[in-house]
């Protein structure tokens, strides 16, 4: 007898039928089109998406520059953008477009802006975390329809910028593996580290955000990074594949001193449009003069009576504590109160540039600590690109308060000021020293308190101060080691064809 149909075998009528009897949940005509509404859209976009990028073509000497966050607040991969652009790349850069960018940018045939979706301001509304999700949701929405449906071509380079990691790294292998295109992480820190001051580093968020990060950051034609910290460790820990090369920051050619005409046309303009006017004590400004500059016999000088310009840069983040600054605010103004006091001290105009969600707090404690400072004035602006260099050439001291969460990177701001040949105080952290000089460039500090006696220490008897003269012969001085000095005042440009360009894209002719 044939054992199929012997009774204890199999029964005469199946277990389970899909499509007649589910025991167990939904029955099967309704289990089938939920498997089909799931399955289906996903299928479809795999097929569409082979099929969009095997039917376009693959073109060399073109790149895809992606920034997941503001392109006009992203200057080192505008500056990429921008070096790629000169060597005849097509570029197209892809981010948000919340600000102006530079010139380079808009003015070059050769670059294409593609901006970002940006989700729906009620999404501000909702907690953290269920706005993220949500976020990384219409991120990898708005990237993969830029990226491949609109961009008309498979390009033959994809530079990201690492953090932020997610959905950046996972997006970046998914496009590189179906078009071909060769990618360059340029890790300027680690996405983990910034997420830890959030949650802390034991947080299983972090842990994950963390492995991602090192599963999806491991493999790429090239790693570029802003620090030999950086590399060094990622290196070691992480055993990268792919070239590994350091691109330390560099200011584009335009960062230099302002001559006293610009200082004047550039005040003119933005202290009309501060939120808070200045005070009498400095608001003497007219036709013909401003707190720092005054026009004589039609030439514009700077007085001797002015006050300090001191400047710093954020983006008012959890890494840059300003509660320093406030601290050695206080102290520098009880230096000049003092009865006896050991330095003659110029008037302070401190003025902080940047956008950020902390940026509200602290102009309302400034506006506090106003009433006590007489002789400190703090402001705080947003500034076009094109005017950010000539502030930062006008004044005579920049601060930087950046810590690095990983404390493996360095603050681009503080490449921007010497840039413009103007000394920093900043504070320390663990490869600072890759940037700043302690007592040749700047100066380091740790606390508040030492900043204070900085500010006191180098501003004394401006604008003929002796210490601050020494910081500034630094960008003056004779280049002894001449492979340090092409290192160190190399442009963005220089350097950027030294080691990427020569480095890692340019490919000998052939010989005809």
């Amino acid at each position: 007898m044939d054992p199929f149909f012997l009774p204890g075998y199999f029964p005469s009528k199946p277990l389970y039928d899909p499509f007649v009897d589910n025991p167990k949940g939904l029955p099967g005509h309704i289990l089938f089109p939920i498997f089909l509404i799931i399955v289906a859209p996903w299928t479809l976009f795999f097929v569409m998406l082979i099929q969009r990028t095997t039917m376009r073509p693959s073109r060399r000497n073109t790149a895809v520059v992606l920034v997941i966050g503001d392109i006009g607040r992203s200057p080192r991969m505008m500056y990429h953008t921008s070096s790629l652009a000169k060597h005849d790349i097509e570029t197209w850069m892809v981010g948000y477009g919340e600000t102006t960018p530079i010139n380079e940018l808009i003015s070059n045939d050769k670059i294409h802006i593609m901006p970002l979706y940006e989700p729906s301001k009620i999404l501000n509304q909702f907690p953290w975390i269920i706005r993220a999700p949500i976020r990384v949701i219409v991120q990898i929405y708005s990237i993969m329809k830029l990226i491949i449906w609109e961009i008309p071509i498979n390009t033959e380079y994809i530079f990201v910028q690492n953090p932020p990691s997610i959905p950046t790294l996972f997006l970046a292998q998914f496009i590189t593996l179906n078009t071909g295109s060769k990618l360059v992480v340029d890790w300027h820190n680690t996405g983990y580290s910034i997420l830890a001051m959030r949650l802390g580093m034991r947080s299983p968020i972090v842990k994950v955000a963390r492995w991602l990060e090192k599963t999806f950051g491991r493999s790429a034609y090239a790693h570029l990074f802003v620090t030999n910290a950086l590399k060094e460790y990622l290196v070691k820990e992480w055993e990268l594949e792919g070239r590994k090369v350091v691109l330390h920051d560099r200011p584009p050619s335009h960062f230099d001193r302002t001559s006293p005409s610009d200082q004047r046309d550039l005040f003119t303009r933005i202290f009309p449009l501060l939120d808070s006017p200045l005070p009498p004590s400095l608001n003497y400004q007219s036709e013909h003069s401003t707190p720092f500059s005054r026009m004589i016999s039609g030439e514009v000088t700077l007085r001797d009576d002015r006050p300090a310009l001191v400047v710093s840069s954020t983006s008012w983040t959890a890494d840059e504590d300003f509660s320093l600054l406030i601290t050695a605010l206080d102290d520098y103004q009880k230096t000049i109160n003092s009865t006896s006091p050991t330095h003659s001290l110029p008037k302070l105009l401190v003025i902080i540039t940047g956008k950020g969600a902390l940026r509200a707090q602290f102009e309302q404690t400034i506006s506090e600590k106003e009433k006590e400072w007489r002789d400190i004035v703090v402001r705080c602006v947003f500034l076009l690109s094109q005017d950010y260099p000539v502030l930062l050439g006008s004044a005579d001291l920049g601060i930087s308060l950046h810590t690095s969460s990983s404390g493996r990177d360095l603050p681009m701001k503080v490449v921007d000021m010497f840039g413009c040949r103007l000394p920093v105080l900043a504070r320390n952290f663990e490869c600072i020293g890759e940037l700043v000089k302690d007592g040749r460039n700047g100066r380091v500090f740790g606390t508040g308190e030492e900043l204070g006696d900085q500010l006191i220490d180098v501003l004394g008897g401006f604008p003929k101060s002796d210490k601050l003269s020494e910081l500034q012969g630094y960008f003056k001085s004779s280049r002894s080691d001449a492979r340090e000095a092409e290192d160190e005042w190399s442009t963005w440009d220089e350097n950027w064809d030294r080691v990427v360009y020569q480095g890692l894209i340019s490919r000998p002719r052939s010989r005809t």
